[in-house]
């Protein structure tokens, strides 16, 4: 695997989150100037992910684990560790539920939630099987065969756009009191696999952060889409906005009957490889830290039973909305403060060293 592939992956595994939950929370969150939101959010991620490049940079061939175990032996290791793997498992449960929905609810309406809930963890478990390079090389395939479906069901509702929906667009810092603008933050999330990934070269800050800023515009096509088509008064509503706004063309030669086929056949390959990378990080963190006695592969397994079952568990949105606003203080940890300690440590070693 190369640079260019592991680039494309942090593309993707971004823009799974956006499609899962950003347009209906940043919606939610603000009711004018959406876009300040949204730069806030990225904002952060370009000074989390400067801090994390950098202490990674002072390890060289190093993985993040192995860096924390230098620093903070093995115990320490696994106490800051905890609230990162909280993070992985509770995300893993609501991506896993809101893939399987949409699938259910665009593609197999009549099968049951267990069934599509099962194959598409089965699926899931097969890519964390095969560990990241397998999954950085796939990423370059579901690049080329994916996004061209994506922008064509982001932008084929253009001719339904209202822009005067989009004022006004002075800043509101409301958002900052609003618990789903936290939700939000599992997005940028995507940068905590470079620390797992095994390269002596790193990627320079500079080529991410080019990255991230087409992720930023990806953000706001994703809320201003349904927005124009929509106005606020309506989309605040929608349960899946950014769906729903490709379902307003009507288009007799696509090839499926319901146009959002093609945005659900997309964001379901696409959570795969997301889903797939976060079960292949989980196991790592667990067998290296937790659990070296065991077969990571057991431990594969396990998690995926057990994360079934809590899947299957889940009785209607406003559970689900629980695990959102509860995951969202694990997910700032693990963004932030996370970073930081590592940062933080490995400044603590160099410069110890070096005296």
């Amino acid at each position: 695997m190369n640079k260019n592939q592991i680039l494309i992956l942090f593309f993707l595994v971004h823009l799974t989150s956006i499609f899962a939950i950003f347009p209906e929370r940043i919606i939610s969150s603000s009711a004018e100037g959406h876009w300040l939101p949204i730069l806030v959010i990225f904002s952060v991620e370009l000074i989390m992910l400067w801090f994390y490049l950098k202490a990674l940079s002072l390890f060289p061939g190093k993985t993040v684990i192995e860096i924390c175990t230098e620093l903070l032996k093995k115990w320490g290791t696994g106490i800051i560790l905890v609230p990162v793997i909280l993070f992985l498992l509770i995300e893993l449960v609501l991506l896993m539920y809101y893939q399987s929905v949409q699938i259910k609810a665009v593609l197999l309406q009549n099968t049951p939630k267990a069934a599509t809930s099962a194959l598409f963890i089965i699926l899931c478990f097969y890519g964390a099987w095969k560990g990241i390079t397998m999954l950085v090389r796939a990423s370059l395939g579901l690049f080329f065969l994916c996004m061209p479906f994506v922008l064509f069901s982001m932008l084929i509702g253009i001719k339904n756009f209202r822009f005067h929906y989009i004022f006004p667009i002075k800043p509101d810092v409301s958002f900052f009191t609003h618990p789903d603008f936290y939700v939000c933050t599992v997005v940028i999330a995507g940068f905590l696999f470079l620390g797992m990934v095994p390269t002596k070269k790193r990627i320079r800050f500079g080529k991410l952060a080019a990255v991230i800023g087409i992720i930023f515009m990806f953000g706001l096509a994703s809320v201003y889409i349904p927005l124009t088509v929509f106005g606020q008064e309506t989309v605040v509503h929608l349960e899946y906005p950014l769906l729903l706004a490709s379902d307003t063309i009507d288009l007799e030669w696509v090839v499926f009957d319901w146009l959002p086929s093609f945005y659900s056949v997309s964001s379901g390959a696409l959570g795969i490889i997301k889903v797939s990378v976060l079960l292949w990080l989980t196991v790592t963190f667990l067998s290296q830290i937790y659990l070296p006695m065991v077969n990571s592969r057991w431990i594969l397994a396990i998690t995926c039973i057990v994360l079934y079952i809590i899947l299957l568990n889940i009785p209607n949105v406003s559970t689900l909305n629980t695990y959102l606003y509860l995951n969202s203080y694990f997910c700032l940890y693990s963004i932030i403060c996370f970073p930081l300690l590592v940062f933080l440590g490995a400044g603590w070693r160099r410069k110890k060293g070096s005296t």
